[in-house]
């Protein structure tokens, strides 16, 4: 917190403008006033009061000067500076608030930088160190070197990295044909995996998502067994929204994790034992999404993420 600053003013609406203009200068903690019953009651004996803003017509000028006369009169708010900010624009009310050491008086309806730099010159905040990073161009790179750097990174640091591949698997030919349905149901599928691995992962993870409808997770300093239960989390969550359009998960996807460097040195070799681990369900052999060469349907599918990231 910046201090704190005191607010006096029956209008609602003028308050809320005053403390849009606060908001835009420090985090301060405001106390609104808007009654001089209210004022009455307050103890000025607040922890860092840095400035009382107040109308003088409050809602009279005669009252808004007794509270003037009261804050003045006050040992801990006698040196707190004020700004008056008013609709009484006669030269006896601007000469008699200085008799009170107003330190501003500021017309209604009034410019807001001219109250801004008002506050500003009275409540000065000890400015923080900001390095402007505007001028720095965005850091990017493909997906080769992301992996890369992160297979060298856990491989200095002696760490696991994980992967998970989601397939989104290609819907089996029949004598009877692909129905609307089980089309419709692909598109929904692929939409529900992407959104339930999104919501399981760590800030640290990155998800990205072929053109051929799989799913990579990359799982940096993640062993066998925490690439296993982000695998499952994610595996159940997909079955509860299949349940709501009466699909069968085995049918669409099937998720798989490797692990660097127990699986795999490289991702080529990952992704290799990851769409082994595919083949080797039964269920695959009703469908016809991935070739009997695992490795060349792998390249494939790494060549597609090249220009991503």
């Amino acid at each position: 917190m910046d201090g704190t600053i005191v607010v006096l003013d029956y209008s609602s609406y003028e308050r809320q403008k005053i403390k849009h203009v606060l908001e835009k200068i420090g985090t301060f903690d405001v106390i609104e006033v808007f009654s001089s019953t209210q004022f009455k009651l307050l103890n000025l004996n607040l922890e860092n009061l840095r400035l009382i803003v107040m109308d003088l017509a409050f809602p009279s000028e005669q009252e808004g000067f007794e509270i003037l006369k009261s804050i003045r009169g006050n040992e801990y708010a006698a040196n707190v500076p004020v700004i008056v900010v008013t609709r009484s624009d006669q030269l006896e009310y601007k000469t008699a608030a200085l008799q009170y050491a107003v330190n501003d008086y500021i017309i209604k309806p009034f410019q807001v930088k001219r109250l801004e730099s008002s506050i500003r010159s009275f409540v000065r905040l000890k400015d923080s160190f900001h390095y402007d990073t505007g001028d720095i161009g965005n850091i990017s790179m493909t997906f080769d070197e992301y992996i890369i750097r992160e297979i060298k990174y856990s491989r200095r640091m002696q760490s696991p990295l994980s992967f998970i591949l989601i397939t989104t698997l290609k819907l089996r030919e029949d004598k009877d044909g692909i129905t609307q349905t089980e089309i419709n149901n692909k598109e929904k599928i692929y939409s529900i995996a992407a959104q339930t691995a999104r919501s399981s992962l760590r800030v640290t993870d990155t998800i990205v998502m072929s053109r051929s409808r799989d799913i990579i997770i990359v799982l940096p300093c993640t062993g066998e067994s925490g690439a296993k239960l982000v695998c499952e989390k994610i595996k159940a969550g997909i079955f509860q929204e299949l349940i709501k359009i009466n699909a069968d998960l085995n049918d669409y996807i099937y998720p798989v994790h490797v692990t660097f460097p127990k699986e795999g040195e490289d991702f080529q070799k990952l992704m290799e034992n990851a769409f082994k681990k595919v083949s080797d369900k039964e269920m695959l052999e009703k469908i016809i999404s991935i070739t009997p060469n695992t490795r060349k349907y792998s390249t494939n599918s790494y060549n597609q993420f090249r220009k991503w990231l």
